[in-house]
């Protein structure tokens, strides 16, 4: 059996190697392989957070919807959550600037949604980590949201890549409006 680990799903859910490897073995029912590999699983730790309801033996374990959720999830669903969270349209000193279409499913939104189809790849974690920075840029950019990107271009750039390292403090003291002259 081959098992591909995406290191960033590991340091998103701070799940080891050795406990992802667990609960990939059970969902695949992998039992064999368990009882082979000298795996160190806090098996109690993974039943804590919801990834896993023990049974009495290995085989009897169960993989909770929590562990799925990180690979499996619907891409339409995801995508219409970033359409309806991004911003549709922005007011600017010229009037309104649009920067998607309502629909999801409409052709203007095709390029959008072909790219973040590829970058997603049915990965829900990349999913939720783009959601979750999208949230951040949304807060820090609450007063000057007439500079947003087209959902387009936006997806092209990683642009929620930038609002990786800011924390809730930093998104607080952004009441001033942006400034892009001095005179």
């Amino acid at each position: 059996m081959i098992v591909n680990i995406d290191l960033t799903l590991l340091n998103n859910t701070r799940l080891s190697a050795d406990e992802f490897l667990g609960l990939f073995l059970v969902y695949r029912k992998g039992y064999g392989y368990l009882y082979e590999l000298d795996l160190n699983i806090d098996w109690n730790k993974l039943q804590r957070e919801d990834y896993i309801k023990l049974g009495d033996e290995i085989e009897e374990h169960t993989v909770r919807q929590e562990f799925i959720d990180l690979f499996i999830k619907d891409f339409d669903s995801m995508f219409s959550q970033l359409v309806s969270t991004y911003p549709m349209k922005v007011n600017t000193n010229n009037g309104i600037r649009v920067l998607h279409a309502l629909n999801p499913d409409a052709k203007s939104n095709t390029k959008a949604r072909n790219k973040y189809r590829k970058l997603v790849d049915g990965k829900a974690h990349v999913h939720t980590r783009i959601m979750r920075l999208l949230d951040v840029q949304l807060q820090v950019e609450r007063n000057n949201l007439a500079y947003m990107q087209n959902l387009e271009t936006w997806i092209n750039n990683h642009t929620w890549e930038k609002y990786e390292n800011l924390n809730e403090n930093d998104t607080k003291n952004n009441d001033r409006p942006r400034i892009t002259r001095s005179l």
